[in-house]
């Protein structure tokens, strides 16, 4: 009897190790997910802020050109058509530019099958 209860206390100090160990490794995968994520996120944020600052710059060359070739107001006419076209695509593809992306993005770092095959 004494022999049974050593054993069953051996199996349950192990399986208490084991849990300990899926959870830490749940936590591991969890905290890498979410820092690869905010990373791509973070990274997309700047790229697109540089981004921003280019075509603002460009649209402001852009704007003075056109003035000068064809008047003031016609020229703040055309580069405002020109935006709004740009966002009118941007607007109708914004399923498959931005929420797919994300959705891919969270996929692959949350069901990582990569890791599991180690």
């Amino acid at each position: 009897m004494a022999k049974e209860n050593s054993a069953l206390g051996v199996l349950a100090g192990e399986t208490r190790d084991y849990v300990n160990l899926a959870i830490d490794e749940v936590k591991l995968k969890t905290t890498r997910g979410l820092s690869t994520a905010l990373g791509q996120i973070l990274s997309w944020l700047i790229i697109i802020a540089v981004l921003s600052l280019v075509l603002g710059l460009l649209s402001l060359a852009l704007l003075q050109w056109i003035n000068g070739l064809v008047g003031s107001p016609w020229g703040t006419l055309i580069v405002a058509a020109v935006f709004g076209l740009a966002l009118l695509i941007l607007f109708l593809n914004r399923q498959k530019l931005f929420r797919d992306m994300f959705v891919k993005l969270f996929i692959d770092v949350f069901y990582d099958t990569d890791d599991d095959e180690q």
